[in-house]
């Protein structure tokens, strides 16, 4: 029981490590980079432009598209800031139409395909300045 205690506590001690190590060098993906309002108005723009491809539960639902969630999108934006992210859906997005949302509008779909992927809401929104220096850690 005592070695289970102390693996536990090692364990707890390399996290606020790595934390502190995140705050010091910029904001975490896991620090809550966007509102939970800024992730609501980004599920009902989603829904209305994205879902019809992407699926309602970010699950695709046409063969051209990507999932929004789970292995997929570790895959893709494993280490990619972001701004990185966000450029790509607005250049590309919805398609045949990209970039016809809104700057405020992407970012508001990007916090809320972080939120749907249990990345924690925070108190200040998303916005393409802080974006470039988020980068998208999956928890392991």
């Amino acid at each position: 029981m005592k070695e289970a205690g102390a693996a536990l506590s090692v364990l707890l001690l390399s996290g606020a490590l790595v934390a502190g190590a995140q705050d010091a060098a910029g904001p975490s993906i896991w620090s809550g980079v966007f509102t939970a309002a800024q992730a609501k108005r980004g599920n009902d723009a989603y829904q209305a432009s994205c879902s019809g491809c992407h699926g309602s539960d970010l699950r695709a639902t046409d063969a051209e598209a990507v999932d929004l969630t789970g292995p997929a999108i570790r895959a893709k934006w494993n280490g990619k800031t972001l701004e990185d992210r966000f450029e790509t859906i607005r250049d590309t997005m919805p398609l045949g139409n990209a970039n016809t949302l809104g700057d405020k509008t992407y970012m508001d779909i990007l916090a809320f395909i972080l939120q749907f992927n249990d990345f924690p809401p925070g108190n200040q929104e998303l916005v393409p300045q802080t974006a470039k220096v988020i980068v998208f850690v999956p928890r392991p």
